[in-house]
């Protein structure tokens, strides 16, 4: 069995990948796009970071520089499979991935964005494997309504070609919790590593860093999820092993808390 991790798709395919059964010896495997267009890969290079972060040996990286002419901003399908060819999947992998750049627009949503935030919302729930039918005309109002300036909360979404293609929620606590902020951050497999989601953040910090009313801002992400948690140290969060009471963290998963005060453009 594989572990790993895709941390970009561009200007290079790259990540890194693991034999659980035998951990010392560097993984072979092809990466398939389009159905059409085969290359091999062999995962050797230094991951001191991965090492570091206590997830496997140090030369476990790889890099994959694909051709130009697939930077054209279409989704192509990609595949990926040992040498025996077996397929797998790895954790910030996905299918299709649109390669070149992409223009988004970061606008605050209201109400009046509900038919997309729905279409948007369906999705996410089809991509994290819950079912899109709890997204209901009463879920939309209620999760709009957690981002509104009504309740403390703010709320910016991404916009590219006319479709809402992901989001930055900063959801205000109740009552002694009321000056933290917890945030939730999601953008469509398609349009991830275009830097949609670091726009989106700095936009809701900024937002946050404006209104002064709110003294804490809080995250959590999964450990082994290296781009996003370089992203949120990059943006100024730091990781905390006790958040603050109310805070709803998954299991195994990581809090990183943001200070206004140390919040730069």
């Amino acid at each position: 069995m594989v572990v790993g991790f895709i941390d970009r798709f561009e200007p290079t395919l790259s990540g890194w990948l693991i034999d659980q059964v035998r951990p010392a010896h560097p993984v072979s495997f092809t990466v398939t796009i389009d159905r059409s267009q085969v290359f091999d890969v062999f995962a050797d290079r230094p991951r001191p970071d991965v090492a570091a972060a206590g997830y496997g040996r140090p030369n476990c990286g790889f890099d994959l520089a694909l051709p130009l002419h697939l930077a054209d901003g279409a989704p192509h399908a990609i595949e990926f499979a040992l040498t025996d060819g077996e397929s797998f999947t790895l954790p910030g992998g996905h299918s299709p991935v649109v390669f070149g750049r992409v223009a988004a627009v970061i606008t605050p949503l209201t109400f009046t964005d509900a038919a997309a935030v729905e279409a948007l919302l369906r999705q996410t729930h089809i991509e994290s494997g819950v079912d899109p039918a709890a997204v209901t005309v009463i879920y939309v109002a209620s999760w709009l309504a957690m981002g509104s300036e009504a309740v403390g909360g703010l709320l910016f979404g991404a916009w590219v070609r006319g479709a809402l293609v992901g989001y930055a929620l900063l959801e205000r606590g109740r009552g002694l919790v009321g000056p933290i902020g917890a945030v939730s951050l999601s953008v469509l497999q398609t349009y991830r590593r275009k830097g949609i989601g670091e726009r989106l953040m700095r936009a809701l910090l900024a937002a946050v860093a404006r209104r002064g009313d709110i003294r804490a801002v809080w995250l959590s992400v999964q450990p082994q999820n290296l781009p996003a948690r370089q992203l949120y140290e990059k943006l100024g969060f730091v990781a905390r092993t006790e958040p603050p009471l109310g805070l709803q963290v998954p299991p195994n998963y990581l809090s990183m808390v943001w200070l206004p005060d140390g919040f730069g453009d």
